[in-house]
């Protein structure tokens, strides 16, 4: 830490002791509020927003920090969708406010309703004022527990495990995965303190758990490894992603693409890495976006792949786009909860994905990522559900998805809460099928950025003149459950197969003709704000490496096409 800093921590306790920061005068009142959870009757953490008639915001006193890197500061958190400042708290806080009367919203993640409250606040009085939490949902009683699988807090110390628990508790994430990245000539930007089971902070059903966002380029794509028992970086082939890949399979590990599949040249990463077999996982919904159509051809190619979600959140001043768990995604997990277990689900396939709907999937009694196995083409039974409250997600329609396309679409019935459908269908062919839901966001308008903004490490693409408020969309997909015909060709040998193979060939072909001599420098300079590009001459260096993978990821799709 520097002298600056030092001075700067060292004057801000002396004035808070000397009471300069104190809001407390005689004309102000006291709100201590109580935050219970109504099954439990205890204390639990919450985000939480207080108004007063003016719509101004107020802040605890005694509110969890949450600014970064090297000490927790700052007590604000902006809600991008609120577009009003909120705070997080362990259970209990403490507020001086002036004469009036404020509204209350209390938050904690997608299972719980949000209370909304009034108090009225005198001169010299003091309110206690108990807010009770109700689920509409318990997951975790079933089984199935929330995760964040891309979240950039740094954690330099286990010193900072406690705080940053309780915050994430407070979004409700049992799993939150906190991901130190880089590129090729830094990897220490939100560094973890230690990876592997050293890194793991647990208090009761909730995790801390570091991952990496590495490698990445803005040509290859930006990655995601989750369970390593150490940081995995190779500085000198950094653009030959399979190294990582096969580390992280040493070390136990499970590997995935970021931002869809679609962010800085991933779908030419994938072209790469797919054939090698160690891809496990690929992110489908972020940004308030599920974007599945790179996810469905990896399905329709024959490769199992799991989806998962995560909100890439970031906690800087200058980037206030997104919430931790704001997109998430659930894993069924057959034991006790566990960092290992819970990577023992996510590898099984046994996910959904979503930013506040809650899914249910079946065939034959299968669940998610599970295989069906028929001996010949038959009928399966079906059987799918999306539940919400409706408080906070309009669910238009639940649909049902087969090898990529909609079978079947179900929609809402007036005022109800959830969707179900429960059929036979004739099964033709080995495939994969799924479920997802649609609708929107109740109660919230965003402020989108303009088309060409760059912000974090996602492009916004959004159609919506800047400036124009909207409804930000409700979404959530299951995993795949599979059905295979014996002795019948595979979800590979489908004509629809071989088309994507020549496609996913072509971007290799392509890869290749970027990586000419001529071209090199283009490939290696990164868009304007970025920085994750690579040195022409490092990327010369690797070239010969670099194609030799991918004459072999040419041979597996060539043969694919054929």
């Amino acid at each position: 830490m520097s002298l600056h800093q030092n001075l700067r921590i060292l004057l801000l306790v002396i004035l808070c002791s000397l009471g300069f920061f104190s809001d407390q005068g005689p004309e102000n009142g006291i709100l201590n509020l109580s935050i219970i959870d109504e099954l439990s009757g205890k204390l639990v953490p919450a985000r939480v927003e207080v108004l007063d008639k003016n719509g101004k915001t107020y802040v605890a006193e005694d509110a969890l920090s949450i600014e970064q890197p090297l000490v927790l500061l700052n007590k604000r958190e902006f809600n991008p969708y609120t577009r009003t400042e909120q705070f997080y708290t362990h259970g209990s806080c403490r507020m001086s406010l002036a004469p009036g009367r404020y509204r209350l919203r209390v938050y904690k993640g997608i299972e719980y309703r949000v209370p909304i409250r009034e108090v009225d606040i005198q001169a010299g009085r003091t309110v206690e004022l108990r807010v009770n939490l109700s689920r509409w949902i318990d997951l975790p009683k079933q089984g199935w527990y929330g995760a964040d699988d891309h979240i950039h807090i740094p954690r330099p110390v286990k010193e900072l495990d406690p705080a940053i628990s309780k915050w994430m508790q407070a979004e409700d994430l049992h799993v939150a995965n906190l991901l130190q990245f880089g590129h090729s000539k830094d990897f220490r930007q939100t560094i973890q303190y230690q990876h592997g089971p050293g890194g793991i902070y647990q208090e009761g059903n909730y995790i801390l758990a570091s991952g990496q966002e590495n490698p990445r380029t803005d040509f290859l794509g930006h990655t995601v490894i989750l369970g390593a028992t150490s940081p995995i970086n190779f500085p000198d082939n950094y653009v030959v992603y399979k190294l990582f890949w096969e580390e992280a399979k040493r070390q136990g590990a499970l590997s995935g693409y970021a931002h869809y599949g679609l962010y800085g040249g991933a779908q030419y990463g994938l072209s790469v890495d797919l054939p090698y077999n160690l891809i496990n996982f690929l992110e489908v919904v972020q940004a308030d976006a599920g974007i599945y159509d790179v996810w469905y051809d990896i399905l329709n190619l024959g490769i199992p792949m799991t989806p998962t979600a995560g909100s890439d959140y970031f906690p800087s001043e200058s980037v206030k786009l997104m919430l931790p768990g704001r997109e998430r995604f659930y894993t069924q997990v057959r034991e006790t909860l566990t960092y290992p277990a819970w990577l023992s689900g996510v590898r099984a396939g046994r996910t959904f994905v979503t930013n506040g709907p809650v899914l249910e999937f079946q065939v034959d009694g299968k669940g998610l990522g599970e295989e069906v196995a028929l001996k010949k083409p038959g009928s399966v039974l079906l059987e799918g559900t999306v539940r919400f409250d409706p408080a906070r997600d309009n669910v238009r329609r639940l649909e049902l998805i087969e090898n990529g396309e909609l079978l079947r679409s179900f929609p809402r019935r007036a005022g109800s809460s959830e969707i179900r459908f429960r059929f036979s269908h004739e099964v033709k062919q080995s495939s994969w099928l799924a479920v997802r839901a649609s609708g929107n966001k109740v109660g919230e308008a965003q402020l989108p950025q303009p088309a060409d903004a760059v912000s974090s490490n996602f492009v916004w693409t959004s159609a919506v003149t800047w400036g124009e408020a909207y409804f930000p969309p409700s979404v959530c997909h299951s995993a795949a459950i599979y059905v295979t015909i014996e002795n019948g060709p595979t979800l590979s040998a489908h004509p629809r197969a071989k088309v994507l193979a020549r496609t996913w060939l072509a971007r290799l072909e392509n890869l290749e003709m970027r990586l000419a001599e001529d071209q090199l420098q283009y490939l290696a300079e990164p868009p304007p704000g970025f920085s994750d590009g690579v040195d022409p001459d490092y990327l010369r260096e690797n070239r010969p490496a670099l194609l030799e993978v991918v004459r072999v990821s040419k041979k597996y799709f060539s043969d694919r096409a054929r």
